[in-house]
């Protein structure tokens, strides 16, 4: 017969593997953790430029700064700055982010329609003490996926998905820079 001691230290070890199993079976499940700490650890802080009631389809990106070795770098300022849904430059749609601890960044607004400055687009700055001026615009739509460009910039691709009722783009931006 099989002792007791035996028997527990045996099914701890097989609930360990399921529990691993879990884990690396999906980054949702995470078994005997609070999720809503384990997936605050997995996203960076999302940024909402958005207000309810804006005009313009709703939008979030998000994105990694690294190095050129890939390592992810921190606590990175990223501003960024767009026209609105109607292509108005509005305070609201400018702000400054800053990477987390794995370089993570995340910003929600609207995609922003065409004005008179070329191509809908969202400036991307960043200006950080030892490391190159990073500078470019993030395009949007079809025309810019395919490659084609009326405007200088990065083609950003926004795949739709729906959120609580709600139909939001989603893309990822990444940004690798170099030292100085």
């Amino acid at each position: 017969m099989i002792n007791k001691g035996f028997m527990r230290a045996l099914t701890l070890a097989f609930a360990g593997l399921l529990t691993q199993t879990a884990v690396f079976a999906s980054d949702l499940v995470v078994a005997g953790v609070d999720n809503t700490t384990a997936n605050s650890a997995k996203k960076a802080k999302l940024v909402d430029l958005w207000q309810p009631g804006d005009s313009g389809q709703r939008m979030n990106i998000r994105g990694r700064v690294t190095g050129p070795d890939g390592e992810p770098l921190s606590g990175i300022e990223i501003s960024i700055r767009q026209p609105d849904g109607d292509g108005d430059w509005i305070e609201q749609y400018s702000a400054t982010l800053k990477t987390d601890a794995k370089g993570r960044y995340q910003f929600g607004s609207v995609v922003p329609e065409s004005n008179y400055c070329g191509a809908p687009h969202v400036q991307v700055m960043v200006y950080q003490d030892g490391w190159q001026y990073f500078d470019t615009n993030l395009l949007f739509g079809e025309e810019h996926a395919m490659g084609a460009s009326y405007s200088e910039g990065t083609p950003v691709f926004l795949e739709e998905s729906t959120v609580d009722g709600e139909t939001i783009m989603f893309g990822r931006y990444d940004i690798v820079l170099s030292p100085d």
